[in-house]
């Protein structure tokens, strides 16, 4: 799920939705080298993926219909965010908003045309649908399955989001070929392949809000600039490069705990009576974390023989953004590309005979303070629920990164 629901849903003020900063970006023009054949510069207006040039299964805009010839990419696919970006906690916020508001959110979680609210009515009667189906595709992708009669809107950002305009298919060049524009083959009439899909400015348009919104001069999403403003820029590795490997379509991030520790170095040493641990970002492109919704908390005890706790201590990286009579930045203490930063437990108690450091990662910090102040309010029954699973599946997604004791 995207900020735009959780962190501009007014907690302490009037209850309604901000309009999502990621309208700004609609319009957003890719940049081409002139070996490139760029994508169409109304890429990302208004994005409709339905034609009239196919029939049957080639304009079926769903991901079950891709997965008879893509099974490698829609099992990746399934399990992903973008699976899941229409999800209860967004949703469940809409029926106070509206669906106006809605499809503003819907901008970057349901991004095509046909994934729209066009009505009240439409919006309402996915309360019971999402609350019926919480995986709004089959994961068989059983063509029969109940779940492909749900309107489109349900697998959030699904292929036809990123490589289908008016039932033409884009996509990135063939592996064994550089050739750029309309290929020929038997599957779709061809395709329009271009480098840009393989640039980090692609993911722009739902992962980088613009200037005008920001907070101490940073929008709430920076995420391409920070990468811009890295060594990783530079040296030609782009988003694609960490999150989609070898075209793998699973887009892991915060959320997986295999993919956040190989970003990351840790170094634990005991320096005279002091326990120093070091964190280095040395594989991620952007701030550690990226966005304003997770917590990390770095904690460190001193234990005595027995593994009694003689004293805590705990640091928190985090980009911290609250509500009050308008945004304001509380604290960034997130790591940039590159950096190290040292964690100190000291004037240990003489009884000391290990410390512990262990690291926890919530990558729905920011979230759960919503969903548990929405719970605190009076919700339609329907909407009540879907928050309250969101806020369980929340609590599921916490990990420990690091583990280590260093003894003395």
């Amino acid at each position: 799920m995207c900020i735009s629901a959780a962190l501009f849903y007014e907690v302490n003020v009037n209850k309604t939705c901000w309009m999502p900063i990621i309208l700004v970006l609609m319009g957003l023009g890719l940049t081409a080298a002139s070996s490139n054949e760029p994508l169409p510069l109304d890429y990302w207006d208004a994005p409709q993926a339905a034609g009239k040039a196919h029939a049957g299964l080639e304009n079926n805009m769903r991901p079950e219909a891709c997965a008879q010839c893509h099974q490698e990419q829609f099992n990746a696919w399934r399990d992903s965010r973008h699976a899941h970006a229409y999800s209860p906690g967004l949703v469940g916020q809409f029926p106070a908003m509206g669906h106006g508001e809605g499809n503003d959110c819907l901008v970057c979680h349901a991004p095509l045309e046909e994934q729209l609210y066009r009505n009240a009515g439409d919006m309402n009667a996915t309360l019971s649908t999402l609350l019926e189906n919480p995986e709004g595709f089959s994961r068989d992708a059983d063509l029969d399955a109940k779940q492909t009669k749900l309107p489109l809107r349900h697998v959030g950002v699904t292929c036809a989001v990123c490589h289908v305009r008016h039932g033409q298919r884009f996509g990135p060049p063939r592996r064994d070929s550089h050739a750029v524009g309309h290929l020929d083959g038997a599957a779709h009439n061809g395709f329009i392949a271009t480098k840009d899909f393989e640039k980090s400015q692609f993911c722009a348009s739902c992962h980088q809000f613009p200037q005008d919104y920001a907070i101490h001069g940073k929008p709430l999403e920076n995420t391409v600039f920070e990468w811009q403003q890295s060594r990783f820029s530079g040296q030609g590795i782009q988003c694609q490069t960490c999150h989609m490997p070898d075209r793998k379509h699973a887009f892991k991030g915060i959320h997986d705990v295999n993919m956040v520790r190989s970003g990351l170095k840790f170094n634990l040493e005991k320096k005279g009576n002091l326990a120093t641990f070091t964190m280095t970002s040395v594989n991620i492109g952007h701030a550690f974390p990226t966005y304003v919704t997770p917590k990390v908390l770095v904690k460190a005890e001193s234990l005595d023989a027995q593994g009694n706790v003689l004293q805590h201590w705990q640091w928190v990286i985090i980009r911290e953004v609250a509500y009050d009579d308008g945004w304001e930045e509380k604290q960034d203490t997130r790591l940039m590309p590159g950096e190290s930063r040292i964690f100190v437990a000291d004037e240990l108690d003489k009884k000391t005979g290990s410390v512990h450091f262990y690291v926890d990662v919530i990558p729905d910090a920011f979230y759960k303070g919503v969903y548990q102040s929405l719970l605190s309010d009076d919700l339609q029954p329907k909407a009540r629920a879907l928050i309250a699973k969101a806020l369980s599946d929340a609590d599921k997604n916490d990990y420990r990164l690091y583990d280590n004791v260093l003894k003395f």
